[in-house]
């Protein structure tokens, strides 16, 4: 994108331009684009939401994480369920006004431990924040996996669940026919945990997250 000048300086986004006393959002020249108000900022998501895609907005840079699966029961305790459930899928839905799906992005979740797996007892299964990813959204516990049941004598400890899955890029956004005008954030939640009492149980996984950054 070009530059807009005013008295020989460039005038930066963010600041007002006003033609016959009314805020412009875009300046252009012969059909180019050559200045914008709007500044994109970093929207992060920890629970489900929506992202308005603004009109000066080109493409769309993101990154998801599934949520964690939960952890395994311990093998001789009695009580249901006997597995750790399988995390939730955060998913990012770009769609029209009316609501019509035109692209999908899916990061799985995690898998649930398994009862009496005891690999390792009482540990979660770690989320690896990928490099480059913001950790002011993403930390060391987004999207892990419950911790396995403590085990005891002649009886293992159940498995922890699998970390959430991850998904990241850039999405063009289109010129012509279907153009996305917001973007439906669905996190993905935590896998329940093999539930058992007295200090043995399992945890549950933990949700996902993603972030959203428009570029000009």
């Amino acid at each position: 994108m070009g530059d807009l000048y005013f008295n020989g300086s460039a005038i930066a986004a963010g600041k007002k331009v006003k033609f016959n006393g009314s805020d412009m959002a875009n300046v252009y020249l012969n059909g180019t684009k050559i200045w914008t108000y709007y500044i994109p900022a970093l929207t992060g998501f920890t629970s489900s939401g929506t992202y308005q895609i603004n009109g000066a907005e080109t493409s769309i840079q993101y990154k998801a994480s599934g949520g964690g699966g939960g952890g395994g029961k311990n093998l001789c305790k009695n009580c249901t369920p006997i597995h750790g459930g399988a995390g939730g899928s955060t998913t990012l839905s770009f769609q029209k006004a009316d609501g019509t799906v035109v692209h999908t992005i899916t990061a799985s979740g995690g898998s649930g431990g398994s009862m009496g797996g005891g690999s390792p007892t009482g540990s979660h299964g770690d989320f690896s924040v990928p490099s480059g990813w913001s950790t002011s959204i993403w930390t060391s516990t987004v999207s892990d996996g419950g911790v396995g049941g403590f085990g005891e004598e002649n009886c293992p400890g159940g498995d922890r669940g699998t970390a959430g899955g991850t998904a990241s890029g850039t999405y063009t956004i289109p010129t012509s026919g279907d153009i996305p005008t917001k973007i439906v954030i669905s996190i993905g939640g935590g896998g329940s945990g093999g539930l058992c009492g007295e200090g043995n149980f399992s945890g549950p996984g933990i949700a996902g997250a993603a972030s959203i950054l428009g570029v000009l």
